[in-house]
């Protein structure tokens, strides 16, 4: 037997991982994520469930009963707008007498003309004293006129009095009073905008103020004039000996501009205070709607279902995700090739349904994964078949036994099609190869390392096409042999294969394979199966050093990037299929 030593490989060659750039690494590590729905599946589920509860059961929960808004006291506001409407009255009332004082102390210049000496020492006449008396009489008239205008004033504060009071003939003359009258109407005009408003406006109480402040400056002037044309009668009735020279009382305004200044401050106070308290109030109003907002804030139920999707959907994919950083698997064949640097023979696609197969009774009838025209077949055969123009030999071998027992089945096809007589043998405890090509289950290899079958016997042929026939030699239903048993019984009856055979294809497992099982074959080469996005990279390396350390030579790995074989359960009553040949003898394993 052909047997050949290899130097063993580290797991996980660094400088090739390096060769791979990164983009591409994580690309490859993602579409594994994807090939993995049930996990991502279970996590996302999960996780659309948490968040559906977190989102919409316990807030509702929570908000059972509604919470109450407790609104904060408001400050009042009312009292500091008396309190600046009377500082203002105040302070236009003590402006307004100090106006009147000021007045008193500057009299008309007509009344503080002196009388000259001689005429005041020179006695009356008679007819000066009617003279005196008549225009004593006519003052007298005119001064009661101009006070029942002032009383009227007084008693009804009011913009009709203080222009009745303005129109007098005493005061019609008067510059300042035809300026006062002017201001005071319009004030009364700006007023009218503000007659029908109602409330305590500050604008609507300043311009009443200043109409009560020019009404009262008109009203001091009038009284002025009143007290000078008194004056002005009792200087015509007493005695004119001496001169009449008008003397303005002595007034003090101090007090008057000190009330003045303290209504002033007041007034600028309350102003101050009342902006603070609209402050305050404003705020605790935007704090009260904050609060509502977020009470009554409840997202729609498909704005909560959508999200809880979403953000299940990430997760599941992120969990798969970093599984596959943790653990990569095996992605496409040329990481493959540049990781661990063995060559690809090939990459088993997905087949579609060919209306071909359909037309003929034997392609009708032959086993669903047998496709011996498949262009990944037909390149893992070339594959091999190169360097082994004589005796084709090889062993099958994966982390899936379904998938090895498929993979041999098709090459042995293959192999028939290529006018050589194959030969397909299961070592495999997993007995999966009957069930990929629809022959009997026993007796087989196990009855055969027993002694209870020979190799004709546990020979059965399986047709894989029109014409085409693979001897096939199932596991059995016996005890499980040893892989040294196995061994011993190659060595001893294996050199007939040669003889009787032109290819030959061995099923093994992972753990036979690890052994030197396959040394005891023709051609000691193993190929190994392998499932992009389930198979891990590492372990993947292990299992091949692990096969290198034994003496077998890796010959290539073939890629099921499908789904898995699904064969079918065994039938231990079914019969055997005959192993004639067409136009050929009938080759054996054992015998003469």
């Amino acid at each position: 037997m052909a047997s050949n030593t290899h130097t063993p490989r580290t797991a996980f060659n660094t400088d090739a991982r390096r060769a791979i750039p990164r983009h591409i690494w994580l690309q490859n590590r993602a579409r594994n994520a994807l090939q993995r729905p049930a996990f991502i599946g279970v996590i996302s589920v999960g996780t659309f469930v948490t968040a559906i509860v977190s989102m919409i059961v316990v807030p509702r929960a929570q908000q059972h009963p509604a919470p109450v808004i407790r609104s904060a006291p408001r400050p009042d506001t009312l009292s500091v707008i008396a309190a600046a409407a009377l500082a203002q009255t105040n302070a236009v009332q003590a402006d307004s007498e100090l106006v009147a004082a000021r007045a008193l102390l500057a009299p008309p210049a007509s009344a503080a003309t002196p009388v000259s000496p001689t005429d005041s020492m020179t006695p009356p006449s008679e007819a000066d004293s009617t003279t005196s008396a008549a225009v004593r009489d006519s003052t007298q008239a005119r001064v009661s006129a101009l006070d029942r205008l002032i009383g009227r004033a007084r008693q009804a504060p009011l913009l009709p009095s203080y222009k009745a009071l303005a129109d007098a003939p005493e005061l019609r003359s008067d510059a300042r009073v035809r300026a006062l009258v002017d201001s005071l109407t319009e004030i009364e005009r700006e007023r009218e905008g503000f007659g029908a408003v109602g409330g305590v406006d500050p604008i609507f109480v300043a311009l009443t103020s200043r109409a009560s402040e020019i009404g009262r400056t008109i009203q001091a002037i009038a009284v002025a004039r009143r007290d000078a044309m008194v004056r002005t009668t009792r200087r015509s009735v007493d005695s004119v000996a001496t001169p009449v020279v008008a003397a303005a009382s002595v007034i003090d305004t101090l007090p008057i501009v000190a009330r003045r200044d303290s209504a002033r401050r007041a007034f600028q106070q309350a102003n101050d205070s009342l902006l603070h308290r609209r402050q305050v109030a404003f705020a605790l109003d935007r704090q009260e709607d904050d609060a509502r907002e977020r009470a009554s804030a409840v997202a729609p139920p498909l704005a909560l279902l959508a999200s809880a999707f979403i953000l299940s959907a990430v997760i599941g994919f992120a969990g798969a995700l970093i599984g596959e950083l943790r653990r990569p698997r095996v992605s496409d064949a040329n990481e493959l090739e540049r990781l661990l640097g063995t060559r690809v023979l090939a990459t088993v696609e997905r087949s579609m349904p060919s209306t071909e197969r359909g037309r003929r009774e034997a392609d009708r009838a032959a086993p669903p994964y047998l496709d011996p025209g498949a262009e990944a077949y037909q390149l893992a055969y070339l594959g091999l078949a190169t360097e082994h123009p004589a005796l084709l030999a090889a062993t099958i071998t994966g982390d899936e036994p379904a998938v090895s027992a498929v993979v041999a089945a098709n090459l042995a096809a293959v192999a028939a099609d290529e006018a050589r007589n194959s030969l397909l043998l299961d070592f495999d405890p997993a007995n999966l190869v009957s069930a990929a090509v629809k022959v009997r289950r026993e007796p087989g290899v196990s009855e055969v390392v027993s002694g209870s079958a020979t190799w004709p016997d546990a020979t059965v042929a399986a047709r894989v096409g029109r014409d085409k026939n693979v001897d096939v030699v199932p596991f059995g239903a016996g005890r499980a042999p040893a892989a040294t048993e196995i061994r011993e019984v190659l060595v001893r009856d294996g050199n007939r294969i040669a003889r009787y055979y032109d290819a030959a294809f061995a099923v093994v497992s992972t753990d036979q394979a690890k052994s030197d099982l396959a040394t005891a074959l023709p051609s000691a080469e193993v190929v190994y199966c392998a499932r992009p996005g389930f198979t891990s990279l590492r372990a993947l390396t292990e299992q091949l050093d692990a096969i290198r350390n034994a003496g077998p030579r890796v010959r290539g790995i073939v890629l099921w990037n499908a789904e898995r074989p699904m064969l079918p359960a065994h039938d231990s009553a079914h019969r055997p299929t005959p192993r004639a040949r067409v136009g050929g003898p009938q080759p054996a394993l054992a015998g003469s």
